[in-house]
């Protein structure tokens, strides 16, 4: 494996990371914390424009790029949506369905190219994957909570 292949599998665990931790902290209301994982996927754009570039000009297979487009895609919107335009797009359904189906994509995109790049070490990431899934399950069962308590 080259550096740049390297760089992908780290920025996997960077970004599965992030977003674990971004959702242990929503559910405990650490929102100021929040922000510090936010800048971490902000600054993950480097690496990905980076890698992607590096993959144009080697001629890396075309799932590579699609991956790293996803990834990116979504990075992007995250970045346009939460930092620069501050919308509120999580509380409208018709916004919220779009931006998860690209966080999904960004999702697999890192597990399917990481089990293509290394089988044992894609395994480990999509133990992560997995653990993001969990701890999603557990911040909407702690919202649901909260809305039961309010009323």
């Amino acid at each position: 494996m080259d550096l740049f292949e390297w760089m992908f599998i780290i920025s996997g665990f960077i970004f599965f990371v992030s977003m674990i931790s971004a959702l242990i902290l929503m559910a405990n209301n650490k929102m100021k914390t929040v922000l510090i994982c936010g800048v971490i996927l902000a600054i993950l754009m480097i690496p990905i424009s980076v890698i992607l570039i590096n993959f144009l000009i080697v001629g890396k297979d075309l799932k590579f790029i699609i991956y790293l487009i996803l990834i990116l895609s979504y990075l992007v919107a995250e970045f346009l949506l939460d930092r620069i335009f501050k919308i509120d797009f999580r509380s409208k359904l018709s916004q919220h369905i779009p931006y998860i189906v690209l966080e999904y994509a960004a999702c697999f995109s890192f597990v399917f190219g990481v089990l293509d790049l290394d089988r044992s070490i894609g395994w480990i990431l999509s133990f992560f994957f997995w653990a993001f899934l969990g701890v999603l399950v557990y911040y909407i069962i702690l919202v649901r909570k909260k809305k039961k308590a309010e009323k």
